[in-house]
């Protein structure tokens, strides 16, 4: 199951848009439990990097990070 879903995540467009949402709830959870009024600036930054750093530590995603041949 892990396979398929960071095969989805590196390779479908919906893995993508998986991801951007993954960091914006993550944004928002952590805006709003901490209430840390985040600049937007900032809450885009952290939405764009969650996403690079998935793309990076999945195996599937061979542009960069670990599945870089």
């Amino acid at each position: 199951m892990k396979e398929k879903v960071l095969k989805f995540l590196a390779k479908n467009p919906l893995g993508t848009a998986a991801k951007v949402g993954i960091g914006a709830a993550l944004v928002y959870v952590v805006d709003n439990i901490g209430s840390f009024n985040f600049n937007p600036a900032v809450a885009a930054l952290v939405i764009a990097g969650v996403n690079m750093a998935i793309n990076w530590l999945n195996p599937h995603d061979t542009r960069y990070g670990a599945g870089k041949q």
